[in-house]
């Protein structure tokens, strides 16, 4: 089947003083439909000199190489034409000293006869209605390869149908919209009105600006058909994941399983059009043996040979029929399986009202059940949907809060464009944010100038020391700064050094120093008449392992988060039974802050790469902590630290260049 693309752009909510784009080039009129189109939807943000340059040198890259030469494969092409795209954005950025060249949304798409390929960066997303269902088939590209600097580093592909539209956006659109009604407003079959609907169903919501591309397929009324077989009516999510990668792919994503499955449709096909390509071979062979059979160069054996021939046919039929009942035992058996997971996750949802554990137990099995099927050579598009559900469900039973274009309070780089925020040190009603060598003071919302920490020293850890009003800090070589009016200058202990470590906290008159390799908290006790520190004292005195310890807080009890997320807690100096209720599925990806003082009754941590903070509500009765919710946020990139308002009851999250408000 020839397919028609039908398109329009549109962009949606006021100007934000971001730089938005649509892109489009067709070459099918030159080269018929091995040309093909390609499609740009594009936003920049933050960089208003160059964001038009940019723009349109990523367009003229890919317009130059992709058409280039038509008669290779679109793949590619395609491939090919983001190594050129790569390479102009790491050129951009080499010219900048600081390296950055603004946030990049950005949906690149080429679309040959009926394969569509696709690739993002950022927010922005590509979204596949079929038949009323939606699959956000541009899901988990943004992570792309791990070691790789490439903007873009993984490709989606896979076919489209009559009837197919496809959405891309320079946000995530189910911020704004539900899936269902995302799927509502396009199923009229003129693009037009259907940009025009998801406009009206978007716009009260929206605070910025949003630019869409919508794309509808159908057939082409002059062309000729594709061959029988060819395609398959498929229910849910369609577009399949390529093998090829730019620079190497992904394969799977964690947690969440994408429909994107190359050959899927064709290896069903055969399994329901009669053997297809074995079937006409062996009808080509008997043709051409046949032939010769009943020529004169057979001689006069023909009759044992017409014997062979049957015993051999014969055997290729029974093979054959075997073979085909073998696949339809598969097929039943693994639908059985599908329909024991959707019933397991029924189950689970009503099961994890009044009974977590119990839910965590069946959705694991089905889990597990749903990714045999997957891994299976059928029916892995409905596989992959079951696992998304899981999911789903999973983070419902969690309480997962998704925060949505949080309140930026404060943009540190509006002081330095390149700067790399690594945590909050608080003291009075002071909230300073350091970095490896600089130390930034906010005050209300504003970002005061920089100061310099040391030229020489590496910053690792901080902390506010309330006893002193001012802020200490942790270096890599094992020395403690203090900022103290304005000033930085090097403490000392009597017995003239402090111990390495990772993370640095205060109590009182004390700091303490958590030494994970060496498997101790050290205690420092400040003593004002000789302006310095006395002799560290080892304050873990059971020999609890504190090997692998990312962070700890103290509210009297010190509470000691570890890499694989476990917490420990001391009291004392002892470790002290401690227990989470209410565990959350997934605990976190990258454990990297714990944060609580003597006036929240919870606990905070920090999944850096996740973009979460798990909140622990403290038990005063039994010393324990209950997992109450967890606060997801999209698109912010890691999350690097937090602090909380006890009176204002607002937590503030700090990204690598920005501190972020949110209500509790």
């Amino acid at each position: 089947m020839v397919l028609k693309a039908d398109y329009e752009f549109l962009f949606v909510g006021k100007d934000d003083n971001s730089f938005l784009e649509n892109y489009s080039y067709d070459m099918k009129e030159e080269h018929g439909e091995k040309g093909g189109e390609i499609f740009i939807n594009l936003e920049i943000q933050n960089n208003p000199v160059d964001s038009e340059e940019i723009g349109s040198t990523i367009f003229e890259s890919m317009q130059s190489v992709f058409f280039e030469d038509v008669d290779k494969e679109p793949y590619v092409r395609f491939e090919a034409a983001l190594k050129a795209v790569n390479g102009i954005l790491a050129r951009f950025k080499a010219e900048k000293v600081s390296g950055y060249i603004g946030n990049l949304n950005v949906v690149i798409s080429a679309i040959v006869g009926d394969d569509l390929f696709l690739t993002q960066c950022g927010d922005a997303e590509a979204y596949l209605i079929r038949k009323r269902f939606v699959s956000i088939v541009s899901e988990g590209l943004n992570e792309g390869v791990e070691g790789s600097i490439d903007t873009f580093s993984s490709i989606a592909s896979g076919k489209i149908e009559a009837g197919d539209t496809v959405i891309f956006s320079s946000t995530r659109l189910v911020r704004y919209i539900s899936k269902t009604d995302l799927a509502q407003s396009v199923h009229r079959g003129n693009i037009v009105e259907s940009l025009g609907e998801i406009k009206d169903m978007i716009s009260t919501e929206i605070l910025g600006r949003v630019g869409l591309t919508g794309v509808l397929f159908s057939e082409a009324k002059d062309e000729a058909t594709a061959l029988d077989g060819e395609t398959e009516s498929s229910t849910m999510s369609m577009l399949e994941d390529d093998h090829g990668k730019i620079t190497a792919r992904k394969e799977s994503l964690i947690g969440r399983f994408l429909s994107k499955f190359k050959g899927v449709r064709r290896q069903k096909a055969q399994v329901f059009n009669g053997g297809g390509e074995f079937s006409s071979r062996l009808k080509e062979g008997f043709s051409d043996f046949s032939d010769r059979f009943f020529s004169k160069k057979f001689g006069k054996d023909k009759i044992l040979v017409l014997l062979i021939l049957v015993i051999a046919v014969l055997t290729v039929g029974i093979f054959y029929a075997n073979s085909s009942q073998g696949k339809q035992e598969e097929l039943e058996r693994l639908d059985t399986i599908l329909t024991s997971v959707h019933d397991k996750i029924a189950e689970a949802e009503t099961k994890g009202l009044y009974d977590k554990e119990k839910a965590k137990e069946i959705l694991d099995k089905a889990y597990l059940d749903a990714k045999s099927v997957f891994d299976s050579e059928f029916y892995r598009d409905k596989a992959s949907l079951y696992l998304i559900q899981i999911e789903e469900v999973r983070d419902k039973l969690d309480n997962v809060k998704r925060v949505e274009n949080p309140k930026v309070l404060a943009d540190l780089t509006t002081k330095r464009s390149d700067v790399n925020a690594l945590g909050f040190a608080l003291f009075g009603d002071r909230v300073f944010v350091y970095e490896y060598n600089a130390l930034y003071e906010i005050v209300l919302d504003q970002v005061q100038d920089p100061l310099t920490i040391d030229d020489k020293e590496v910053v690792v850890a901080a902390t506010g020391f309330a006893d002193r009003n001012s802020v200490v800090f942790l270096t890599k070589t094992g020395k403690i700064l203090e900022y103290k009016d304005g000033t930085v200058s090097f403490m000392d202990t009597e017995e003239g050094a402090f111990h390495k470590g990772v993370a640095i906290a205060d109590w009182s008159n004390r700091i303490y120093v958590l030494d994970s390799a060496g498997n101790q908290i050290w205690r420092y006790t400040y003593k004002g008449s000789q302006a310095k520190f006395g002799v560290g004292e080892g304050y873990v005195v059971d020999g609890t392992d504190l090997a692998a310890s990312k962070d700890f807080a103290i509210d009297s009890n010190v509470y000691v988060l570890k890499n694989n997320a476990d917490i420990l807690k001391f009291y004392g100096g002892k470790k002290a039974e401690f227990y989470v209720n209410n565990a959350p599925f997934n605990m976190t990806k990258d454990p990297a802050k714990i944060y609580t003082n003597d006036k929240l009754d919870s606990i905070y941590v920090v999944d850096a790469k996740g973009g979460r903070v798990l909140v622990f509500q403290k038990d005063t009765k039994t010393g324990n902590v209950i997992y109450t919710t967890q606060y997801l946020f999209d698109g912010v990139g890691e999350v690097r630290d937090l602090y909380v308002s006890p009176d204002s009851k607002k937590m503030y999250v700090l990204t690598k260049n920005s501190i972020l408000e949110v209500d509790l």
